[in-house]
């Protein structure tokens, strides 16, 4: 049997050759001419010999190098190789997923790829979360860790948000979880109401004399041309903001007056078509005309590049546009509200109306209605277009 004493007479010297001194239960160590002391541990596997290096004795010591051949036994008795068990291990923590891996890892995921605002949520995250705690290691980290990342965001104005980023990240941590990349999720107490405020659900939609008002802001605003126009077709069409900003002229058949949204700008990821009201139409022929080489309908106004504008644009029109306009607080997407209430007042189908916006329809309609309603589409958006205009004659400047 060894001893520490034995090892420590010999730790350090020179011998002249290598030399083996055993132990118990497949315990050696293995000494270098140099006086080198290296524990190793000798076992079979399916009537294989194996050896195993425990580690340096002066970084091991003999107690703890029999406790690892203890547990190492183990694993022989049940059929387990402890070098592939080490391996396993080793790999596991050189792998400790941080926060960024994670992040990136969900990006490129299938699901993620199909998410229309998924260059949104990559901009977002890289400034809010990557940027503070992007390399710390995910299972080592605790709540206190994301407090200041919350905080910040919270100090900054940001209320709301900090509850989307903390819905976002939680879907982060959840993907990761079911790819093996990481054990738990860091945040996965925290509530809403813990780090900011939680969004309202938008009801407001606009009167008729706001319709005017709306109309005619928009009219007499410095907003260049080509802005003007998406700002009413997203109030003739009751599409969302993001299937205008990123639509191709090759979407739109104007003649036929229809809109075709492919599957990757539409929420649902199907593809379906809206109809068009003929006031529409007149305004996207106007759109197309301001770029004619353009794939893009509506791209970047002040640098004029074949290419979507960005997301942040339309959040910057309705605040300007607000500045102009003597009626409560509004957002973008109340332009599309206020389109299927006015369609709903204006006696147009539930089911119509829900095809206008792209909306899924419920239950067994889901299944077997498989109409587009094109032709009622459009007999909608044209009722919708007179009575806009009759909101805008009937409004002063």
């Amino acid at each position: 049997m060894l001893t520490d004493a034995k090892l420590r007479k010999i730790h350090g010297k020179p011998i002249p050759k290598r030399i083996e001194l055993s132990d118990a239960n497949g315990l050696s160590v293995r000494v270098t001419p140099t006086g080198v002391i290296a524990f190793q541990y000798r076992y079979k596997i399916g009537g294989k010999p194996k050896r195993m290096t425990l580690g340096q004795y002066d970084e091991l010591s003999l107690k703890e190098a029999r406790e690892q051949v203890i547990e190492y036994r183990k694993m022989v008795a049940v059929g387990r190789d402890p070098i592939t068990a080490r391996n396993m291990h080793i790999e596991a923590n050189i792998k400790a997923a941080s926060v960024e891996d994670c992040i990136n890892a969900w990006l490129a995921s299938a699901s993620t790829s199909r998410l229309v605002k998924r260059d949104h949520w990559e901009r977002a995250l890289n400034r809010h979360v990557v940027a503070y705690v992007g390399k710390m290691l995910v299972d080592e980290m605790a709540i206190s860790h994301w407090q200041p990342v919350f905080k910040r965001m919270r100090e900054n104005g940001a209320e709301t948000f900090a509850g989307e980023i903390l819905s976002r990240m939680k879907t982060v941590f959840s993907y990761c979880i079911r790819t093996e990349m990481i054990k738990r999720n860091p945040v996965a107490e925290l509530r809403i109401i813990d780090v900011g405020t939680p969004a309202k659900n938008g009801k407001r939609h606009f009167s008729d004399k706001e319709i005017g008002a709306f109309w005619h802001a928009v009219d007499a605003s410095t907003i260049t041309y080509q802005n003007q126009l998406m700002l009413k077709l997203l109030l003739l069409t009751g599409c969302r903001g993001v299937e205008m900003r990123l639509a191709k002229k090759s979407e739109f058949d104007l003649e036929g007056r229809v809109w075709r949204v492919p599957d990757e700008n539409s929420k649902t990821r199907e593809p379906f078509e809206r109809g068009l009201s003929v006031k529409a139409v007149e305004l996207l022929k106007d759109a197309f005309s301001l770029y004619k080489d353009f794939a893009q309908v509506f791209p970047p106004a002040t640098k004029k590049e074949d290419r979507p504008m960005a997301a942040g644009v339309l959040l910057n029109l309705a605040k300007q546009l607000r500045e102009d306009m003597d009626i409560e607080h509004w957002a973008i997407h109340d332009l599309r509200r206020t389109a299927k209430t006015k369609m709903s007042e204006l006696g147009v189908a539930p089911h119509v109306s829900e095809k206008v916006l792209g909306h899924k329809l419920g239950g067994v309609l889901a299944v077997y209605d498989q109409h587009s309603y094109l032709k009622e589409q459009q007999e909608a958006l044209d009722l919708l277009a007179a009575h806009i205009q009759s909101c805008v004659d009937s409004t002063s400047p």
